[in-house]
């Protein structure tokens, strides 16, 4: 029997090869109930994938479709990477898709619910911290009386002063949260949960604009005449102009630099490592931090960029691995005690904004056969 177009649609969705046009398509289809339940029945069959599409909403769908197209536009990532990419993952957001799919053995991961007492809190220059309400709204005031920044929600955004000299703020953004700064000179950092940045009020003139990065941040530098470096983890990473991802948590064994646009030199800043690597658009650069070495492979830019609306994309990423960025996102604490998991290799997709913690361990429980308890501090341990 010749395949529907439907069918065809469906084939082409999953396995990543749909286009603008199609995708379209596909979403209009999507609007009958009827093909919404061949969709998931399909799909369950062909690829054991838990599809929840009980809660389609045509009018969300576009609205969503649209604003998903307006934020690729103003990142100016280009159309060769992300033509099929960025828009499989707009319908994974869209209907709201959470699914494991198993390479090897079966597994089971747990997940904690998240503790909502932290805050981002931002250290001032003279040791004082401000907690930042997410909807809040506030002036940032140094330790003279100066209003050196506004915060509206989810963002600071630093304004100019009289300061001749260096001094630095340091915001902290916790598990299972995400800020955004805008830097004196208009460089704006989106900061991922878990992560620090410790950084300049004013930049001066004829000095090396530099910031010190733990944790995870995308980069949109300013151009300007004074170089632009990021510190993290015996690593510079050193720009004039240009838009570039580093992951550098303390705990990760290697440093991971994106690079979308532009162009940025990586130097090692110490005796024990003087590499230098230049890098260039759609390369990553992997900074080894036990052997030492640097090693610059093509990037998967939708992947890493993923974070920034709200997903986390696995594609044949160790469970240990999983673990660590299920806990940051989530604010939120694995233990495995089902050690011979830790190794075997998955491909996932969770969508943090649209699935909470209990729906994603509904969905991971019924894909894999192990166990594991919840305990009455809400810790989840996998036996």
């Amino acid at each position: 029997m010749k395949p529907s177009r439907g069918d065809s649609l469906i084939v082409k969705y999953l396995n990543h090869s749909i286009n603008n046009d199609e995708l379209d398509e596909l979403i209009s289809w999507l609007e009958h109930p009827e093909n919404r339940e061949v969709f998931k029945d399909y799909s369950r069959i062909n690829y054991t994938i838990d599809y929840k599409l009980s809660t389609y909403n045509t009018e969300e769908v576009k609205k969503h479709l649209l604003k998903k197209i307006q934020k690729d536009k103003k990142r100016q990532i280009r159309k060769r990477v992300f033509k099929i990419t960025k828009y499989a993952a707009i319908l994974v957001v869209i209907v709201g898709v959470v699914f494991l799919f198993r390479k090897e053995n079966s597994g089971q991961t747990a997940i904690v619910p998240s503790q909502d007492d932290q805050m981002i809190t931002l250290e001032l220059e003279n040791g004082r911290s401000v907690k930042l309400k997410e909807d809040g709204t506030q002036d940032i005031v140094s330790e003279k009386g100066e209003i050196i920044g506004k915060q509206i929600k989810q963002g600071i955004q630093y304004e100019d002063t009289e300061l001749l000299e260096l001094v630095y703020n340091t915001l902290k953004v916790p598990y299972g949260k995400k800020f955004q700064i805008t830097l004196f000179d208009g460089t704006k950092v989106f900061l991922n949960s878990g992560s620090s940045i410790k950084f300049p009020v004013k930049f001066i003139p004829g000095m090396n604009r530099t910031v010190f990065l733990s944790g995870e941040a995308f980069f949109d530098v300013t151009k300007g005449t004074d170089p632009f470096i990021v510190n993290a983890e015996n690593i510079a990473v050193k720009v004039l102009g240009t838009r570039f991802n580093v992951s550098a948590y303390p705990e990760d064994p290697s440093m991971h630099t994106v690079l979308v646009e532009g162009s940025v030199q990586l130097l090692g800043n110490n005796e024990e490592n003087n590499s230098a690597v230049l890098l260039k658009p759609e390369n990553e650069a992997i900074w080894n931090k036990v052997e030492k070495e640097m090693v610059v492979k093509e990037a998967d830019i939708a992947t890493t960029m993923a974070w920034m609306d709200g997903q986390l994309i696995f594609r044949e990423v160790a469970f240990k691995d999983i673990v660590k960025k299920l806990e940051r996102s989530y604010n939120c604490t694995i233990i495995n005690n089902n050690k011979t998991l830790n190794d075997e290799i998955f491909t996932a997709t969770f969508n943090v904004e649209i699935e909470n913690i209990e729906q994603v361990m509904t969905y991971i429980s019924k894909n894999t056969p192990y166990s594991y308890v919840i305990s009455e501090n809400g810790i989840i341990t996998i036996n």
